[in-house]
C-alpha cells in the first residue's frame, strides 16, 4: 500500500477540528506499575491520585495508577490510553475512576460515576469492566459508548462486537448497532439503532486559537476590504500617514499574513495616534499576540482595545479577551461575554463558544438562526458551510455556499469553501486548483488557503508544488501545527524521516494534545523501525480522535509489521465502518490478503477498492487514474496465476509518471514465438527479458526505492530493514542430478539518505558422466537506488553472468562434440529529476559487456572421386582418383562485444497530453577470432591402381581476425492522449542511425603430405610435401537510418471491455538498453530472435473482456514482418538466418476465477509463417515455430500458505529446419508446489517440468527436455 494514500489533515479558516489547547507542563512521576497515561486533554480537566483528596490538573503524558480519579467540567474532555491498548475518551461533567488495569489475566476495572465515556479494546486482549451505579458493562474486545445521567441510569451503545450489561436484577447481549438502557434496581433492557452514526456517536473537540483567524480586525468585508488594500498600497510607503498604515495592518491581517499586518503596525505605532487609533492598534496587537500564542499578552491588548472600539471591533475585542483569558489560564472556568448580538460577526463568535462548550449540532442550530437574519453577510454564510461540512450535512453546505458565492464571489474564504467542495465532494482536483490558486492571489497571507492547495496538490501526486504550498502555509503562520503536521506526512512518503521528525516535535511544541501529532508520530516511528512505540504512539492519537479512520489504518499497518495479526484486522473493521467508502482501506485489505494467502479476499478487496476509488466521481471516476487501486488488482490476480486478467488492469491503469506501472507491465507474461527450453522458474511466474529489463529500468528511475523488497515479508510501509536469504536446489533430469545455491540480500535504510538495496548469486552444476553434458551457470546482480529530496532520484546496478550451458550430443554427420562458454557483464547508473508536476526529466549511462567462446569438433567419412593435385596446387594428374576418406574439423570461435549507451529522456504531461522524447547514442567494438581447422586421411579404394602411392593426408586451415566498430544513435518522441477513460491515442516514432566499421584479416593455409610416394615415379618428381598461404584483408563499413514510426489507439466501447489496435516498426540496435518507450498503448511486438540491424513491422490488435468478477478473456493478433530473423537451435551452436519473413499468430485466453483459491487459466491460438528470404525455402514455413499451440492450467492457494500450479501444454504443426521437414506434436505437463512455513523463514517447493517424460524434438535429432524434478530449499533470516 502506498503511504501516499493516507489522507492528510484539512483545515478549515474559522473551525479546525482536533485542535486542543493545552500547557506543556512537565508530568509529576508516578510508581510503577502504571496504569495509562493522558494522551490528549481541552482544558480544565483534573484528576485526584490515589489516597491523596487534592485535585490537581490533568496533565497531558501523566501517568495514571490504580485508584485514580479523573473527571471533567462543561468544556472539557480527556483522552487516556491504558497499558493494555485500549482506548478511553471521557466526555464532559464526567467522573471515571481507575480501579485497576489487568496485565496478563483479569479485566480492567473502572467505575464510571456520571457522564459519559467512549472505549476501544483490543480483540483477543484483556476485558474491560465498567461500574456505574446501574449496572456493570463486561466489554471484551470491542468499540462502546457507556453514559450515566444524574439519575444514575446507563445507557449503552455497542459500535463493533459484543457487550454484556448486567446487574442483580438481569442481563443482555449487546451487538454491533445495538444498545441498551439499565436504571437502578430495574433489569437491563435492549433496543436496536436504526442507522448507528459512529461519528455522531464519538466524542470531538476543537481548539479557540483558531477564533484570532476569524475575528476581523476592521469592519470592512469583502470588495470593500479589497478595495481599500488596493488604494492603501497605490500610496507610496514614505507617502502613508498613521491612519493609512494602520488601515493597512487591519486589512493586512485579513488578506496579507501576520508579517505584513505586523510591519504596518509597527509603522503605524511610529506616529502619533489617536485614541481611538490606539485602541484599534490595540486590537490588531491583541489579534497577533493570540495567534502567536502568547495568551496574556493578547489578553491585556483586548482588554484595553474594548474601551476604546465599537461595532465589529467591539465584538472582536470581547471575544478576543474570553478566549485569550480562557487560553492562559484553562482551569479558570469563565463566562461567555455579555457582547452585543445585534451582528452577524456576534453570532459566528457566539456559535464557535457554543460549539466549544457544546458540540458541533449546537453551533450549527445557532448559525442556522444567525442566517435567517442576516441573510447578506458572505462570512457568515461561509461558516455555516463549514460548520455543515464538519458534520456532513451536504445540502445545508451547498445551500451556504451558494448564497456566499451570490454575495461575493471573489471573497478567498467562498473560494476556498468552494475549491474544498469541489476536491472533496466533487473530486473536480482542477476546478479546485483554479479557486485556490485565485484565492492565494487576492489573500496570499492566508495559511488555510495555501494548507488546502498543497491539500489538493498531493492528491494528484504533485509531490513538488504540495510540499512548496505547505511551507508557504508555515510560513504565513508558524504558530498553527496543522500544515506543519501535513508536511510532516507528505515528506514521509519521501522517507525523509528525519525532516518529517523535526516537525512532527513542532507540532507537539505548539500543541501537545494534537491528536494528529500522535497519529503522525506513529507513522514516523514505523518508518524509523521502532515498531512497539509506533502503535503506542498511533493509539495515544486514536484515543484522542477514535473517529480518525486514516489513524486506524497506521495502526492496522503497526500492528500487521509487529505480526499482531488479529489486531491489524479490527484496525481495518474500524476504520472500513467509520469511513465505509474509503479506498485505502480496500487495498491495505488487499496487501494483507495476498501476504496471507488470502487469494479470494485479495481479489475482492481489490475490486472493492477500484469501486471505491470510482466512486468519488470527478478526477477519480476513471478507472486509468486509480494507479494504485488498479496495481493491487493486477497483484491479486497475478497471485492466483490469472496473469493475463492482472495484465488488462495494469495496461489500463498504466501511467507513464509511476514506477508501478512499468513494473506492472514488466511482470507480464508475454509468449515466446519460438521454441524455446522449458525454465524451472518460468512455472512459477518468472519472466525475464529484454523488454521487462527496460521496463523494469525504466521504472526504477521513477521509484529507485523499489529495488528491493522484504524478503518473505510484507511491510504496508517502508521501514529499515536488511533481510537475507539462502537456497538450494537439487535437480535430476532425466536421471542426472545437478544442484543450484543462491543467496539474496535486500535491504533499505534512512540515512544518510533513503536507499535500497539488493545483492544476489547463485551457482549452478550438472553433474553428468558426460563431461559435454555438464551445466555451469555463475550469477550475481545488484541494484542500488537512492532518492535524497522529493526532486532526484539516483539508480545504479550490474548484473553479471557466466555460463557454460549443457548441448546436445548430435549422431554423424553432425559435430559430435559442442562447447560454449559465455561471460555476460551488464552495468548502469542515472539520475531522474522532476521539475514539477508531470514533468520529469532522466539521464542514464549503460555498458555491456559480453565475451563468448565456442569449440566445435567433428568427426566425417565417406567416398569421393578426386584429382589429388586439385587442393588448391598447380600441378594435375590429368584424371581422379577414387579415394575413401576420414576427416576431422575442429573450430573455435572466440568474440567479444562491448559498448556503452548514454541515455536522455523527458517526459512532459501537458493536461490529458503526455509527451516522451529523447536521445540515445551508442558506441562500441566487437572483437572476433575464428579459427577453422580440417585434416582429412585419403586413402585409394580398391582396386588399388596406384598401391597407396597417392594416398595424401590433407591440412587445411583458416583464421580470421577481426574488429567492428559501431555507432548507433536514434532520437524518439511519442505522444500519449487520454482525454477520458474511454479512449486512449498514442503515436510516435524514432528516427535510428548506426554504422559498422569492420577491419582485419583472413588468413588460409593448406598443406598436402603424400606420406606414400616413391620419388621414382614420374608424375611425383619434386617435393612429397606442398604447402599453401594466402592472407586477405577486410575492410568493410555498413552504414543506414531508418526512420521507425508507431501508431496505436484503445476504446472501451462498455465497462470492462478495451478494444487496440497498434502498428510500428522496431529497428534491432547492438545494445538493448534504453529509455525510450517499450510500448504502445499497452501492446508490445512479440519477442523474436532477430539479428543487429533487423527490422521489424508489426501490427497488433487485442480485445480484453471482463464478462463478470469470476470471468475474463482476451483475443490478441499480431503480424510482424521482420527482416534478420535468427534462429537458434536449440541446445546447439548451430543456427538457421533468414533474410526476411513473416509470422503472424492470434490467440484467445480465458482467466476463470472460481473461488476457494482457484484460479483457471487457458490459451489456445494459431500461427501462419512464411520464409520470404528469396533462394529454394521461399515460401516454406520458418521453422521452429508452433502453427497450432494451447495451453491450460490451474492454480490453488490456501491460506496454509501453499501454492500449487499445474500446467498442460501442446504443441503442434512445427518444422524443425528451413526444408520444412516436420517434428511432431507433443503435449508436456508442468508442475509446481511450494509451501512457506507460518513464521515465513522457510519456503520448500517442488517443481517438475515434463511431468510424464514425454519424447520431442526441438529439431532433427535434437531431443526436448526430458523429465525434470527440482526440490529446494530456502531459509529467510
Amino acid at each position: 500500500m502506498s503511504a501516499s494514500s493516507l489522507r492528510l489533515l484539512a483545515a478549515a479558516s474559522t473551525l479546525a477540528l482536533c485542535l486542543a489547547e493545552a500547557h506543556a507542563q512537565a508530568p509529576i512521576p508516578r510508581q510503577t506499575p502504571v496504569a495509562g497515561s493522558i494522551v490528549a486533554a481541552k482544558g480544565g480537566e483534573e484528576m485526584r491520585f490515589v489516597r491523596e483528596d487534592a485535585w490537581r490538573a490533568a496533565q497531558i503524558r501523566q501517568d495514571v495508577i490504580g485508584g485514580d480519579t479523573l473527571r471533567t467540567n462543561a468544556i472539557g474532555n480527556l483522552a487516556i490510553l491504558f497499558a493494555d491498548q485500549t482506548q478511553i475518551r471521557v466526555g464532559r461533567n464526567s467522573t471515571l475512576v481507575v480501579n485497576g488495569v489487568a496485565s496478563t489475566q483479569g479485566n480492567t476495572q473502572l467505575s464510571l460515576e456520571s457522564g459519559q465515556v467512549w472505549a476501544r479494546a483490543a480483540r483477543g486482549g484483556t476485558g474491560v469492566d465498567v461500574k456505574t451505579p446501574a449496572a456493570v458493562a463486561a466489554i471484551r474486545g470491542t468499540d462502546w459508548s457507556l453514559s450515566v445521567d444524574s439519575s444514575g441510569k446507563t445507557s449503552l451503545i455497542v459500535l463493533e462486537g459484543v457487550v454484556e450489561l448486567k446487574n442483580a436484577q438481569g442481563s443482555v447481549t449487546v451487538r454491533q448497532g445495538e444498545g441498551a438502557v439499565a436504571a437502578i434496581g430495574q433489569a437491563p433492557t435492549k433496543f436496536v439503532l436504526v442507522k448507528p452514526n459512529d461519528r455522531e456517536q464519538m466524542l470531538f473537540y476543537y481548539g479557540l486559537r483558531d477564533a484570532f483567524i476569524g475575528l476581523p480586525a476592521t469592519p470592512l468585508k469583502g470588495p470593500s476590504m479589497r478595495a481599500e488594500r488596493a488604494r492603501l498600497t497605490a500610496i507610496p510607503p514614505e507617502a502613508r500617514g498613521a491612519e493609512d498604515w494602520l488601515s493597512l495592518a487591519e486589512v493586512s491581517l485579513e488578506l496579507d499574513g501576520r508579517t505584513r499586518a505586523a510591519q504596518s503596525l509597527a509603522e503605524a505605532q511610529r506616529h502619533a495616534l489617536s485614541a481611538s487609533q490606539r485602541a484599534r492598534a490595540d486590537l490588531v496587537a491583541g489579534l497577533l499576540a493570540g495567534l502567536g500564542r502568547r495568551w496574556s499578552e493578547a489578553e491585556a491588548h483586548f482588554s484595553r482595545a474594548e474601551r476604546g472600539v465599537n461595532g465589529d471591533r467591539r465584538v472582536t475585542a470581547t471575544y478576543g479577551r474570553y478566549i485569550a483569558a480562557s487560553m492562559a489560564d484553562p482551569k479558570r472556568a469563565l463566562s461567555e461575554p455579555k457582547a452585543q448580538r445585534d451582528s452577524a460577526l456576534a453570532a459566528m463568535a457566539h456559535a464557535f463558544v457554543v460549539g466549544f462548550k457544546q458540540d458541533l449540532k449546537a453551533a450549527a442550530e445557532v448559525i442556522k438562526a444567525a442566517e435567517k437574519k442576516y441573510p447578506d453577510d458572505a462570512r457568515l454564510a461561509i461558516f455555516a458551510a463549514q460548520v455543515a461540512f464538519l458534520l456532513d450535512h451536504k445540502d445545508e453546505m451547498r445551500a451556504s455556499l451558494g448564497r456566499a458565492r451570490a454575495i461575493d464571489p471573489e471573497d478567498p474564504d467562498v473560494l476556498a469553501a468552494s475549491a474544498a467542495v469541489k476536491a472533496a465532494l466533487e473530486s473536480d482536483l482542477e476546478g479546485a486548483l483554479s479557486e485556490l490558486r485565485k484565492a492565494a492571489a487576492i489573500a496570499p497571507g492566508k495559511s488555510s488557503v495555501w494548507n488546502s492547495l498543497g491539500l489538493v496538490e498531493s492528491e494528484r501526486d504533485a509531490t513538488l508544488e504540495a510540499e512548496a504550498a505547505f511551507k508557504r502555509a508555515i510560513a504565513e503562520d508558524p504558530d498553527d501545527p496543522v500544515s506543519y503536521a501535513n508536511l510532516a506526512i507528505h515528506i514521509l512518503d519521501q522517507n525523509r524521516v528525519d525532516e518529517a521528525g523535526a516537525l512532527i516535535d513542532k507540532t507537539f511544541e505548539l500543541d501537545p494534545g494534537f491528536h494528529a501529532g500522535y497519529v503522525y508520530r506513529g507513522r514516523y516511528l514505523m518508518q524509523t523501525d521502532e515498531n512497539a512505540k509506533a502503535i503506542e504512539a498511533t493509539l495515544a492519537g486514536l484515543a484522542a480522535n477514535p473517529a480518525y479512520s486514516q489513524g486506524l489504518l497506521i495502526a492496522a499497518a503497526a500492528y500487521y509489521q509487529n505480526g499482531d495479526y488479529e489486531l491489524a484486522q479490527q484496525a481495518l473493521d474500524n476504520a472500513d465502518r467509520l469511513d465505509p467508502n474509503d479506498p485505502v482501506v480496500s487495498v491495505a485489505r488487499t496487501a494483507f490478503a495476498i501476504d496471507q494467502y488470502q487469494a479470494d479476499e485479495a481479489i475482492l478487496s481489490s475490486r472493492e477498492a477500484l469501486r471505491r476509488y470510482r466512486a468519488r466521481g470527478g478526477y477519480f471516476a476513471p478507472l486509468a487514474v486509480n494507479r494504485q487501486g488498479g496495481s493491487f488488482t493486477a497483484d491479486a490476480y497475478r497471485f492466483i496465476g490469472l496473469h493475463e486478467w492482472g495484465r488488462f488492469y495494469g495496461d489500463r491503469v498504466f501511467n507513464p509518471f509511476e514506477g508501478a506501472s512499468y513494473f506492472d507491465q514488466a511482470a507480464s507474461l508475454r509468449p515466446r514465438i519460438t521454441l524455446t527450453e522449458p525454465d524451472l522458474d518460468e512455472v512459477n511466474d518468472s519472466n525475464l527479458d529484454t523488454t521487462s529489463l527496460n521496463l523494469t529500468i525504466q521504472g526504477l528511475f521513477f521509484d529507485p526505492l523499489a529495488v528491493a523488497g522484504r524478503i518473505g515479508r510484507t511491510d504496508i510501509i517502508r521501514r529499515p530493514f536488511l533481510d537475507a536469504e539462502i537456497g538450494g536446489e537439487i535437480v535430476d533430469r532425466d536421471g542426472r542430478l545437478g544442484w543450484k545455491t543462491e543467496a539474496n540480500v535486500a535491504g533499505f535504510v534512512n540515512n544518510p539518505v533513503p536507499t535500497s538495496f539488493s545483492f544476489s548469486a547463485s551457482r549452478t552444476r550438472g553433474n553428468d558422466e558426460n563431461v559435454l553434458l555438464q551445466e555451469e551457470a555463475d550469477s550475481g546482480a545488484f541494484f542500488i537506488g537512492m532518492a535524497p529530496s522529493a526532486a532526484d532520484r539516483f539508480l545504479v546496478f550490474g548484473t553479471a553472468s557466466e555460463g557454460r550451458p549443457s548441448l546436445v550430443t548430435l549422431p554423424p554427420p553432425a559435430p559430435f562434440l559442442e562447447r560454449r562458454d559465455d561471460t555476460t557483464i551488464q552495468a548502469g547508473g542515472g539520475w531522474s529529476h522532476t521539475f514539477g508536476y508531470r514533468n520529469v526529466l532522466t539521464a542514464a549511462l549503460f555498458y555491456s559487456r559480453g565475451k563468448s567462446r565456442q569449440e566445435q569438433s567433428g568427426r566425417e567419412t565417406g567416398t569421393v572421386e578426386a584429382d589429388p593435385f586439385l587442393f588448391g596446387f598447380p600441378d594435375r594428374l590429368g584424371a581422379t582418383v577414387p579415394y575413401s576418406f576420414e576427416a576431422l574439423q575442429d573450430t573455435r570461435r572466440r568474440s567479444e562485444t562491448e559498448g556503452t549507451v548514454a541515455a536522455l529522456g523527458h517526459t512532459l504531461g501537458i493536461g490529458d497530453f503526455t509527451l516522451r522524447y529523447g536521445f540515445e547514442g551508442q558506441k562500441g567494438e566487437t572483437n572476433a577470432d575464428n579459427r577453422t581447422a580440417r585434416t582429412g586421411l585419403f586413402q585409394e579404394r580398391a582396386p588399388r591402381t596406384f598401391s597407396g602411392l597417392l594416398d595424401f593426408i590433407l591440412s587445411s586451415g583458416e583464421r580470421s581476425l577481426l574488429d567492428s566498430s559501431f555507432n548507433a544513435a536514434r532520437g524518439y518522441a511519442d505522444l500519449f492522449w487520454r482525454p477520458s477513460d474511454r479512449f486512449e491515442l498514442q503515436a510516435g516514432g524514432q528516427y535510428a542511425f548506426y554504422n559498422f566499421d569492420t577491419r582485419g584479416e583472413v588468413r588460409t593455409r593448406s598443406f598436402v603430405d603424400f606420406y606414400n610416394a616413391d620419388p621414382l615415379i614420374p608424375f611425383l618428381s619434386g617435393p612429397i610435401e606442398r604447402s599453401a598461404s594466402t592472407t586477405r584483408s577486410v575492410s568493410t563499413e555498413q552504414e543506414n537510418s531508418t526512420f521507425d514510426p508507431r501508431i496505436g489507439a484503445a476504446f472501451s466501447p462498455v465497462e470492462g471491455h478495451w478494444l487496440r489496435a497498434a502498428y510500428r516498426y522496431d529497428t534491432e540496435f547492438p545494445l538493448g538498453l534504453t529509455l525510450s518507450p517499450v510500448s504502445t498503448v499497452g501492446l508490445i511486438p512479440n519477442l523474436l530472435p532477430t539479428t543487429v540491424g533487423s527490422r521489424t513491422e508489426t501490427l497488433a490488435a487485442r480485445w480484453d473482456a471482463e464478462w463478470s468478477p469470476q470471468i475474463f478473456t482476451a483475443m490478441e493478433y499480431q503480424r510482424q514482418d521482420v527482416k534478420g530473423l535468427n534462429l537458434p537451435i536449440l541446445n546447439t551452436l548451430s543456427s538457421l538466418d533468414l533474410e526476411q519473413g513473416r509470422i503472424e499468430r492470434i490467440s484467445a485466453t480465458a482467466n476463470i476465477w472460481l473461488g476457494h483459491g482457484i484460479g483457471l487459466f487457458g490459451i489456445v491460438g494459431f500461427s501462419d509463417t512464411e520464409n520470404l528470404t528469396v533462394g529454394d525455402y521461399h515460401g516454406r514455413q520458418i521453422p521452429f515455430v508452433a502453427e497450432r499451440f494451447a495451453q491450460a492450467g490451474v492454480t490453488f492457494v490456501h491460506p496454509s500458505r501453499l501454492k500449487f500450479t499445474l500446467v498442460q501444454t501442446f504443441f503442434g504443426d512445427i518444422t524443425g529446419n528451413l526444408a520444412g521437414q516436420p517434428l511432431d506434436d507433443y503435449w508436456t505437463t508442468d508442475a509446481s508446489i511450494t509451501w512457506e512455513t507460518p513464521d515465513r523463514h522457510l519456503l520448500i517447493g517442488v517443481t517438475a517440468l515434463n511431468l510424464f517424460d514425454e519424447t520431442y524434438e526441438f529439431a532433427p535429432n535434437v531431443p526436448g527436455m526430458g523429465r525434470t524434478v527440482a526440490a529446494s530449499l530456502k531459509a529467510r533470516f
